[in-house]
C-alpha cells in the first residue's frame, strides 16, 4: 500500500457577478500572492473554493505553487473563463471500451486519491484468484519503484509527439513492449479497463459529480450497470473476468472501421463478416475472420475509402462470438440481477435499457454478439435535458463519436469532457483532471469541496474581500 502524498497541483477558482469585476478579482488575486509568495496554494485553493458565491461569470487556472500561479493567471491558454448559461447543467458519464487503454492509467491519481487507490485494490484483489495474477501488477508494473513514483509525479506537460508517432527511442522500451503486450491481452485487458472506468467513476462521485445518465461502449456498459446497481461490483468483476477468459478462448478475429452508411454496408455482411459497431451517421465497424477483413479492406482501399483496422485480437460483437454464448447465459444466471437505480443506454438496442433487459441473462449474450449502437444511443442520451457529456476513463475516442451523433441545438451548447489523457499526453493526471474538474464547475456543476477534500486536511486563510 502507497501512502498518500499531497497532491502537487491546485483548482484555483474565482466567480464575479460581472466580467469585469471577475477581470479585477483575477488582477488582484494575482497581486494578492505577489505580495505573499510565502502563502501554500494548497490553501489559497481551498478557501477560494469554500468561499466563492457561485456567480455567473467563472474562471479556473490549474497550478502546482505560487510562482506558477502567477504565470498562469496571465497566460491565456491557462486560464479558463465561462458566463454560465443555466441555473446547473446534468452530467452525463460515458464509458468506453478496449482501444485507448495504456500502461500506467491513472498512475499519478492512483498515488494521491484514495478513494480512486481503494476502489483499484478492493478490485485487483478480488480479481487475483479469478486471473490467476495480480491486475495491479499488469497494470502499474512498476508501482513499488520510488523511482517511477518520482518520474510520474515530475512528468512535464505537452505531449510525446514522438511517443505519438510510434518512434520513441527510450531505454525502457523493451520493458513497456512487454508490458503493453501483456495488457492487451483480452483476458487482462477488459478486467483492467472496468476497474479503472469503475474506480474514476467513484471518485468523481465522491466529488459530487453524481451523473443523471450513462452510455457505455462494449465493456463501458458492464461498468454502467455496476454503478446501477444491476449488477453488484464482486458481480460484475466475476461476469467481465469470465466474459474476458471465455473471448481469449475463441479463434481470433479482426475490425475494420468503415466510412459507410447503413444502406451502403448491407451487402458487404456475409457468414464471415458481421455488423460490429454503429459509432456515427457514416462510421461503422465490421468484424469477422481475418482473411475475409482483409479482402475487404483492399476492396474498399480501392475504391477510395479511408478505412482503419483496429488493433484486436478478437471480432468483437460478431457471429465469432456465439460460441462463448451458453456459458455466459449459464454464469449471468447465477446473479441476483437488479432493476437500474441510474437510467443508462443500452448497446443493444440503443435506447434506454429497461428492468427487464437488464435482469434478463439472455440480454448480457445478445450483448456480447450484436452490434453496439452508439449512435443512436447518444442521439437518445443527449435528449435527456442536453446533458454535459463526460468520458470516464482513457482517451477521448467516445468525445469524438459523440460529436458527430448529436445535433447542434443553438439554446444548449454541447460540453463533452475527458477525465483521463491519451496515452501518448504526457500531462499529469491531477492536473488533466482537475482542468476538466474546473470546466465542469465553469458549466454550472456543484461540487462537493467536502468529498473533494476528504482526505487532506486543509484550513481556511485570510484573502482579501475584493477576491469573493
Amino acid at each position: 500500500m502507497l501512502n498518500s502524498p499531497s497532491r502537487l497541483w491546485q483548482l484555483l477558482v474565482l466567480s464575479a457577478k460581472t466580467d469585469s469585476e471577475l477581470k479585477t478579482a483575477t488582477i488582484n488575486l494575482a497581486d494578492y500572492l505577489r505580495q505573499h509568495r510565502d502563502l501554500n496554494l494548497r490553501d489559497v485553493a481551498h478557501t477560494l473554493q469554500r468561499e466563492q458565491q457561485a456567480f455567473k461569470h467563472r474562471r479556473t487556472v490549474v497550478c502546482q505553487d505560487i510562482e506558477d500561479a502567477l504565470v498562469a493567471l496571465e497566460d491565456p491558454k491557462r486560464v479558463l473563463t465561462n458566463t454560465q448559461e443555466t441555473e446547473e447543467r446534468p452530467v452525463a458519464f460515458m464509458f468506453p471500451g478496449l482501444g485507448t487503454h495504456y500502461v500506467n492509467m491513472a498512475w499519478e491519481l492512483y498515488q494521491v486519491e484514495p478513494a480512486f487507490r481503494a476502489s483499484v485494490d478492493y478490485c485487483c484483489e478480488f480479481l487475483k484468484p479469478l486471473l490467476g495474477q495480480d491486475l495491479q501488477d499488469v497494470i502499474y508494473p512498476h508501482r513499488a519503484s520510488q523511482q517511477d513514483q518520482q518520474s510520474a509525479q515530475e512528468s512535464s506537460p505537452g505531449l510525446d509527439l514522438r511517443k505519438m508517432l510510434g518512434r520513441s527511442q527510450t531505454p525502457g522500451d523493451a520493458k513497456m513492449v512487454a508490458a503493453t503486450s501483456l495488457l492487451n491481452q483480452t483476458h487482462l485487458a477488459q478486467p483492467a479497463i472496468f476497474v479503472i472506468e469503475y474506480a474514476l467513476a467513484q471518485l468523481l462521485i465522491s466529488w459530487g459529480i453524481r451523473p443523471v445518465a450513462m452510455i457505455g461502449y462494449s465493456i463501458g456498459e458492464y461498468v454502467a450497470a455496476t454503478l446501477a446497481e444491476v449488477l453488484s461490483l464482486d458481480e460484475g468483476l466475476k461476469l467481465i473476468a469470465a466474459r474476458a477468459q471465455m473471448i481469449q478462448k475463441l479463434p481470433g478475429g479482426a475490425m475494420l472501421a468503415v466510412p459507410l452508411s447503413q444502406t451502403e454496408i448491407s451487402p458487404l455482411l456475409n457468414d464471415k463478416l458481421s455488423l460490429s459497431a454503429v459509432n456515427g451517421p457514416s462510421m461503422r465497424v465490421i468484424a469477422g475472420e481475418t482473411d475475409a477483413i482483409e479482402v475487404l479492406e483492399q476492396q474498399l482501399t480501392k475504391k477510395g475509402l479511408a478505412c482503419r483496422r483496429l488493433e484486436t485480437s478478437h471480432a468483437f460483437h460478431s457471429q465469432m462470438m456465439e460460441a462463448a454464448t451458453a456459458d455466459l447465459r449459464e454464469l449471468v444466471k447465477t446473479f441476483n440481477l437488479q432493476p437500474p437505480k441510474i437510467p443508462y443506454i443500452s448497446n443493444v438496442t440503443g435506447t434506454w435499457i429497461t428492468a427487464a433487459s437488464a435482469t434478463n441473462p439472455d440480454y448480457w449474450v445478445k450483448h456480447l454478439c450484436q452490434p453496439v449502437l452508439f449512435a443512436p444511443g447518444m442521439q437518445e442520451l443527449w435528449k435527456k435535458q442536453y446533458p454535459i457529456l463526460l468520458e470516464v476513463g482513457p482517451g477521448q475516442t467516445l468525445g469524438s463519436f459523440a460529436l458527430q451523433c448529436i445535433e447542434n441545438n443553438s439554446a444548449v451548447s454541447q460540453i463533452i469532457l475527458p477525465s483521463l489523457r491519451y496515452s501518448y499526453d504526457k500531462k499529469p493526471d491531477l492536473a488533466f483532471l482537475l482542468k476538466t474538474l474546473g470546466r465542469l464547475w465553469l458549466a454550472g456543476v456543484q461540487i462537493d469541496w467536502v468529498g473533494f477534500y476528504a482526505h487532506e486536511h486543509r484550513y481556511p486563510i485570510p484573502l482579501p474581500a475584493d477576491l469573493f
